[in-house]
C-alpha cells in the first residue's frame, strides 16, 4: 500500500510540474510579438528588424506572428522610452535602439526616461563599423578637406551617430562639417543626398551596401572615414577616426565612439519581462542567427551577420558606465551646444 501511495504522490508531483513548464512554452501561441524600431521604414535598422522578424517566430514555442512597428522620433529615444515604460512588459514587445543610445545615456543620465543598463538584452545581430560617407558632389572628398571645406551632413537626431560623431570631429579636429537636423530616418537623408541637397551622412557602411549598392558601384558615395573597433574589410585603406587623435583625451573619446559598434543591431525587452520568457526569446534569437533561411535572406540583402550574446553586450555597457567623468563632461559640453 505504501508503495502505491508513493507512486501516486510521485505522479501527482509530476502532473503539478508539467502545467507550469507548458504554461511558459505555450505563452506565445496565438500571440503577436512586436519589434519596435525607433526610425522610419527604409533604413538599415528597419531592414535588419524586418528580416529577423520573418524568421524569429518559427524558433519560439507556439510560433507567434512577429511584426515590425516603426515609431520614429528623437533618434529612437521616443521608441526606447515607449518599450521601456509604456508597452506591455509580458515579452510581446521587443526594443531596438540606436547604437549611440548607451553612450548618450552615460553622457546625459538625467535626461532619459529609460535605463539601458537594466533592460534584458536578447542579443546583437552584428557589430557594424560606422562611417562618415560623402557623395561624389561633396566639397569634402578627403579627411584633410574636413578642416578646409564645409560639407552638409544629414542627421536624424542629436542622440544619433549622424550627429554625435561629426559634432565631436568639429570640436576636437577643427572640422567644418555642417550638420543638418530634422530628418526622421536615413531614408529621408539618403533622398536628400540623391537630390544634391546635402553632401552625405554618418551611419554604417553596411547600410549603404544594403540600401544603395548601385551608389557604391557607380562611385556616387564613398566612405570618408570609419569608426569601429576593427577595420571593415569593405573599406580597405579608409582611415579610422581613432588614427586622427592627437591627444590622450581625443584617443579616449574616439575609442568610446568606436566601441558603440557593439550595440549596432541589439535587441532587448523591458526589465519586468518574466525570466522564463526572456530565456525563450534569447534562445529563439540565437537560433535565428544560425538559421540557414535567415542567413540566406541576410546575404541576399547584403546584411553583415556577426552575432554577440547578452553577456557581451552587458560587458560593453559596464565599460561605458566606467568611463572617466572628465571625458563624459567634455563630450557633454560639446554636445550640449
Amino acid at each position: 500500500m505504501k508503495a502505491i501511495w508513493k507512486g501516486l504522490l510521485i505522479s501527482a508531483g509530476l502532473l503539478a510540474v508539467v502545467p507550469a513548464a507548458s504554461a511558459a512554452d505555450d505563452f506565445y501561441a496565438g500571440k503577436t510579438i512586436t519589434v519596435v524600431v525607433g526610425l522610419s521604414a527604409g533604413g538599415g535598422y528597419d531592414l535588419y528588424s524586418r528580416v529577423m522578424a520573418e524568421h524569429l517566430g518559427k524558433h519560439i514555442p507556439g510560433h507567434p506572428n512577429v511584426v515590425v512597428e516603426n515609431r520614429p522620433g528623437a533618434a529612437t529615444r521616443t521608441a526606447t522610452a515607449y518599450v521601456y515604460g509604456v508597452a506591455p512588459h509580458d515579452g510581446t514587445v521587443i526594443g531596438n535602439s540606436l547604437n549611440m543610445l548607451p553612450l548618450d545615456q552615460v553622457i546625459f543620465p538625467k535626461q532619459r526616461r529609460y535605463d539601458l543598463t537594466k533592460v534584458q538584452f536578447l542579443g546583437n545581430i552584428a557589430g557594424l563599423t560606422s562611417v562618415i560617407a560623402v557623395s561624389n558632389k561633396s566639397p569634402v572628398q578627403t579627411v584633410d578637406d574636413i578642416t578646409k571645406k564645409s560639407a552638409k551632413l544629414g542627421s536624424n537626431g542629436k542622440s544619433s551617430e549622424t550627429y554625435i560623431i561629426p559634432a565631436l570631429i568639429n570640436s576636437f579636429l577643427g572640422g567644418k562639417l555642417e550638420i543638418i537636423l530634422g530628418f526622421r530616418g536615413v531614408a529621408g537623408v539618403d533622398l536628400a543626398i540623391e537630390r544634391g541637397e546635402i553632401n552625405g551622412r554618418g551611419g554604417s557602411w553596411n547600410s549603404f551596401r544594403a540600401l544603395h549598392p548601385d551608389w557604391i558601384k557607380a562611385k556616387k558615395i564613398k566612405p570618408l572615414m570609419q569608426i569601429g573597433a576593427t577595420d571593415d574589410p569593405y573599406m580597405p585603406g579608409v582611415p579610422q577616426l581613432s588614427s586622427l587623435a592627437k591627444t590622450d583625451e581625443q584617443k579616449a573619446i574616439f575609442s568610446l565612439l568606436s566601441n558603440t559598434t557593439r550595440f549596432s543591431r541589439a535587441y532587448w525587452v523591458a526589465p519586468e519581462v518574466p525570466k522564463d520568457r526572456v530565456k525563450i526569446l534569447r534562445d529563439a534569437f540565437m537560433a535565428t542567427m544560425k538559421d540557414p533561411e535567415f542567413l540566406a535572406a541576410a546575404k541576399k540583402a547584403n546584411m553583415e551577420i556577426s552575432p554577440s550574446s547578452p553577456k557581451e553586450i552587458e560587458a560593453a555597457l559596464h565599460e561605458l558606465a566606467n568611463t572617466p567623468p572628465k571625458y563624459l563632461k567634455k563630450m557633454r559640453d560639446v554636445l550640449s551646444k
